[in-house]
């Protein structure tokens, strides 16, 4: 099948997740495949807007990096009829169609994919490229499951990431002594015996990370981003006795905090890549985790109950390969379990982890996120599997 024109659908539920991946997969694409007409359908572009600043959250049609970014909030039948459809479909995260496109598409699109969330779980591989019937017109339809492992759809890889990982491990502590002058305007010049780390994360209690970072005998960095985050560590701070509410900076003995705005992706990409450790949050912060090769703990999507154990559980089942300490990983998975066994999103959260194993084993958890991050980038390309897919699909 030759690759002239796809369209991609994007319906955003947990903000800049969702619109961080069809970002990420139609850039990638595009980088991939030069020839392809390509578009995304998205239903929030003031999201979109906050993790690629340069697109216009006010402007239905606009074009950006040779793609066209259309919002599709309220596409109608005369909508469709003027853009048409492209011959390749995809519904990013089973989303909704919107009905006026796939009127038309079932009969004159070729392919329609549904590129579903990343997990690590056993059952991906089996669904991974199995057909979905449609009950109308002459279109296939087909599962395309993202994952850990060469029978998955892999994920989505920067095609720069290796080169930019090796550059900025170079110049990083320049780049971060630039972020946090800007920031808090000015820095101590103790970069080389700090210890710097980021957070991004769903509402959760911090009062224990706090603890156990002032037991660390350095410096640290902590700087945060997204609300949630925000304000969870301000909540924590509060019950040890400092009110943060009002100030983009504070230092809590040795740790001092910064308060981010967000950053672009690129700019995030960049400064996991710079950190000694990384908290993130959902699926596409875990894959540039993993990419940056860095320590990192991951915060799963909460799920009814408490069902992000499972997708956890499986995650380890997979990291535990590329680590040489079997000690090191069983306090790893400990502290991951523990750190995903909330119920609830909430900032008044008490936990019962305990970060000091983790701060303590950075080298070795670094090591084996190295190993992860090169074994994914080759042999786990998703872009590139979704295209060989596709030239091979026979309609």
């Amino acid at each position: 099948m030759n690759l002239t024109s796809i369209d991609i659908f994007c319906h955003v539920i947990d903000n800049f997740g969702d619109a961080g991946v069809v970002y990420r997969f139609a850039k990638e694409f595009k980088k991939m495949n030069p020839q392809c007409n390509t578009r995304v359908f998205i239903d929030d572009l003031k999201t979109l807007h906050s993790i690629v600043p340069q697109i216009n959250a006010s402007e239905s049609v606009q074009h950006f990096e040779e793609i066209t970014f259309i919002d599709s909030s309220s596409l109608t039948s005369q909508d469709v009829e003027k853009l048409g459809v492209a011959d390749i479909l995809v519904e990013a995260f089973a989303c909704y169609i919107p009905e006026p496109v796939m009127d038309v598409a079932v009969f004159k699109s070729k392919i329609i994919i549904n590129l579903e969330y990343l997990s690590a779980e056993d059952w991906v591989e089996g669904y991974h490229l199995k057909e979905s019937l449609l009950n109308k017109g002459t279109a296939k339809k087909f599962f395309f499951m993202p994952g850990l492992t060469t029978s998955t759809g892999g994920v989505i890889i920067n095609t720069t990431i290796a080169e930019s990982r090796e550059r900025l491990q170079a110049t990083r502590l320049n780049a971060l002594k630039e972020l946090l002058e800007k920031h808090i305007g000015s820095f101590p010049g103790d970069e080389e015996s700090s210890l710097f780390g980021t957070v991004f994360s769903y509402e959760r209690g911090f009062d224990n990370l706090l603890k156990n970072l002032t037991e660390i005998d350095k410096n640290v960095y902590l700087m945060i981003f997204g609300l949630k985050s925000h304000d969870s560590i301000r909540a924590s701070l509060k019950r040890a006795g400092m009110n943060a509410d009002n100030f983009s900076y504070v230092q809590y003995k040795n740790t001092h905090i910064v308060f981010l705005p967000f950053l672009s992706q690129q700019s995030y990409d960049s400064l996991l890549c710079c950190c000694d450790f990384n908290l993130v949050r959902g699926e596409d912060s875990l894959v540039r985790a993993i990419c940056a090769a860095k320590p990192f703990l991951w915060n799963a999507y909460l799920q009814e109950n408490r069902y992000q154990r499972v997708k956890v559980d499986a995650f380890l089942k997979n990291f535990q390969q590329y680590f040489d300490d079997s000690e090191v990983f069983i306090r790893y998975k400990e502290l991951l379990e523990q750190y995903n066994d909330a119920e609830f999103e909430e900032k008044i959260q008490k936990t019962t982890e305990n970060f000091n194993y983790f701060f303590r084993d950075l080298n070795k958890i670094e090591h084996a996120t190295q190993k992860m991050s090169y074994f994914i980038e080759e042999n786990c390309n998703l872009v590139k599997k979704f295209s060989d897919f596709l030239r091979e699909f026979n309609n």
